[in-house]
């Protein structure tokens, strides 16, 4: 199960010949215009190309836009039963406008609130109706309102009760809310976030595994998984007190947007499948190095993934 923010990431791919005379920006000539799923809808995508059937809890609007998600969604054989359409939302879309690969700027549509009572007990209806038959829950928290702190409260108690193998991939605003999962895949600014402490892009291995030990022993987690860009990944065991720095691999690093989607969901299909942390690890490692050297969103496959780990 996987319950979040979902998105559609927009991009328009252009040119760049002129100046406009009215300001000095840059005069993007749209070739073309594509549209990929963003957000929780991503990680949808990821587990499906690895041949899982994710269940998806949601909000989205009543727009075209939402028309267009579902569209979507139904593209990578995901059932829309357990989303609900709110007629006072909008179906976040991200636009990027590109110049030769070049992201010259952004723009967002959205509805960034906590759910209304009517949404939140629509969604609840929806994830309790689900629930009893999956083995794991991904949180995917964009901070557009799904996993307010009511309904983040439920998810977790729900899972602990079940038992259930419940990963996070976190927004700073609720870290201390994710106390007692299984795992979170913070990268490095939003493991500062988590401490309280100011942001340092260069640390040493020292400094890295004495974050990451402190934020295990607060938030009483099983694993965490850091995500360190350039520097790959690092992954603290509990059990066993196990640090691991997962240098990365990478070929080509276009962009990172979406990295954290395919690293959760290869971690977390690989773990329930039966493989060990480490094993489920570096086969994220390896899924987030061939989807950043893609521009934008991006999921791997399941043969693409074996000839990398080989």
């Amino acid at each position: 199960m996987v319950i979040g923010d979902i998105m559609i990431d927009e991009y328009m791919w252009g040119n760049v010949n002129r100046i406009s005379p009215e300001a000095p920006v840059p005069i993007v000539e749209v070739e073309e215009i594509t549209e990929r799923l963003g957000g929780a809808a991503n990680v949808i995508q990821n587990l499906s190309s690895l041949g899982v059937d994710p269940v998806l809890i949601s909000v989205l609007g009543t727009q075209n836009t939402g028309k267009r998600m579902l569209s979507m969604l139904a593209e990578v054989n995901c059932l829309s039963d357990y989303l609900y359409r709110s007629p006072s939302r909008l179906t976040t879309i991200k636009t990027r406008i590109m110049a030769k690969q070049q992201q010259v700027v952004r723009t967002d549509r959205e509805t960034a609130r906590d759910l209304s009572s009517v949404e939140l007990n629509n969604i609840r209806n929806k994830f309790d109706s689900a629930i009893d038959d999956v083995q794991c829950v991904i949180i995917s928290d964009y901070g557009k309102g799904v996993i307010c702190t009511p309904f983040l409260k439920e998810i977790l108690n729900n899972c602990t009760k079940r038992n259930l193998f419940t990963a996070v991939d976190p927004k700073d605003r609720h870290f201390d809310r994710y106390k007692n999962v299984s795992i979170i895949t913070p990268n490095l600014r939003e493991a500062h976030m988590a401490l309280g402490v100011p942001y340092k892009s260069q640390i040493s291995d020292n400094d890295m595994r004495d974050m990451g030990w402190k934020i295990v022993d607060e938030l009483n987690l099983s694993f965490l998984l850091l995500t360190l860009s350039e520097r790959g990944m690092a992954l603290f065991e509990k059990n066993g007190r196990v640090f691991n720095h997962l240098p990365t691999v990478a070929r080509n690093a276009y962009d990172v947007t979406g990295a954290g989607d395919t690293v959760i969901s290869v971690f977390c299909a690989a773990f329930t499948s039966g493989a060990s942390a480490l094993e489920a690890a570096i086969m994220a490692n390896h899924a987030a190095g061939i989807t950043c050297g893609e521009i934008g969103t991006a999921s791997v496959d399941i043969q693409t993934l074996i000839n990398s780990c080989q």
